[in-house]
């Protein structure tokens, strides 16, 4: 006992992760090859701490195998992404062993920044599925936080049942009786049809031995947020198997400056959410969840500079006015591009959502049962 107390005091004094959230967020539109060449080296700068105080047995409390099973009760699967949330960018070498202090201190972060849910990258066609460390004491954890953790893959489809199964075995993946809340698709790479009937059908109905996720599991297209601009991107076929569109709505990433500032950034969403309604692009017409910009897309050939506070919340604003389902948001993972202390006051300060009262934690943890199925 001493020997643990000791621990504890010198623990307590020490400062750790603050803003964790806004450190690690990342955006996988238009500089794929980027990151994919520069991850390695800019995993430790995209992780920018923070501090909180906080007793040293949190650890104990809270790491997987300590933190008491409770069941999910069947919930709506919408439910998993109402609200406002954040995505972040994490590579099979950035969280290869189980870390309770890294996965309390993003979830702080999440609650202190008043969001329901956070998307975190876990599979993509090279590395497959390689989340399992960091979900095993996310999942856990933030579900007894009422956070929900969607798990976000990025599959290249040049082996489509391959890349279902990867899916597969990340939504399946369960840590202490909790498991994600859906899965974020984003299909970037490859737009044949059949590739994507492949990998889309193989995730519902069941591939290669894989037991698929059924009609009522959360998919959410993470897409490119003008179709018009992309006619050949397989938009039904989404619209078929995906209950929710993410679009990535980044206004400054455009280049075109006639969408800076509250009006420029109202004009692109109206844009967006219009083309959405379009029975040609969403014939089964998918709610559409906002995912916005909150990193400087100089990368990417924008306009340079992070939006300001004004545009984040405008974004917000539209996203309501247009009945988007929810709103979330996107950086680079590069510490030189993260979120600014503007964007990050804007963003826990907008009242998007209502934080339920405070529940037991069988009551906040969720699972992914559609209110309306897939239909294929």
């Amino acid at each position: 006992m001493s020997s643990i107390l000791r621990h504890a005091s010198a623990f307590a004094r020490q400062l750790v992760l603050s803003l964790c959230l806004f450190g690690l967020l990342a955006s996988p539109f238009g500089v794929r090859t980027y990151l994919d060449v520069q991850a390695a080296q800019r995993a430790a700068a995209a992780q920018q701490l923070s501090v909180i105080d906080r007793p040293a047995i949190v650890s104990a409390r809270t790491s997987a195998t300590s933190v008491r099973p409770f069941d999910q009760p069947e919930r709506a699967a919408l439910d998993g992404v109402r609200g406002k949330g954040a995505w972040f960018m994490i590579f099979a070498s950035d969280w290869s062993n189980p870390d309770a202090d890294r996965a309390w201190d993003m979830v702080d972060a999440a609650v202190k920044a008043d969001l329901s849910h956070i998307y975190v990258r876990v599979a993509d066609s090279r590395a497959h599925f390689y989340g399992a460390p960091a979900l095993q004491d996310l999942l856990p954890i933030a579900h007894s936080r009422g956070v929900r953790v969607i798990g976000w893959i990025e599959p290249e489809l040049a082996d489509a049942p391959s890349d279902a199964v990867d899916a597969i075995a990340a939504a399946r993946y369960q840590s202490a009786g909790q498991h994600l809340d859906g899965l974020a698709l984003t299909i970037e790479q490859n737009w044949d049809d059949s590739s994507i009937e492949w990998y889309l059908g193989g995730i519902r109905r069941g591939i290669d031995g894989a037991v698929g996720l059924g009609d009522h599991y959360l998919l959410v297209a993470s897409t490119f947020p003008v179709p018009s601009e992309h006619r050949s991107f397989p938009w039904a076929a989404m619209s078929r198997y995906c209950q929710v569109f993410a679009p990535m709505a980044y206004w400054r990433a455009t280049g075109q400056r006639q969408f800076l500032g509250g009006g420029g950034v109202r004009a692109f969403l109206d844009q967006i959410f219009a083309e959405f309604r379009d029975p040609g692009i969403n014939p089964y017409q998918r709610p559409v969840t906002i995912t916005a910009q909150a990193y400087d897309a100089a990368l990417e050939y924008g306009i340079p500079g992070s939006p300001p506070g004004d545009e984040i919340v405008a974004s917000m604003d539209e996203t309501r006015a247009q009945g988007g389902l929810s709103w979330s948001f996107y950086r680079l993972a590069n510490a030189d591009n993260g979120v600014t202390g503007d964007e990050a006051a804007a963003i826990t300060a907008y009242p998007f959502w209502q934080r339920p009262a405070p529940a037991t934690i069988a009551q906040k943890a969720l699972i992914a049962i559609a209110d309306q199925p897939a239909a294929y």
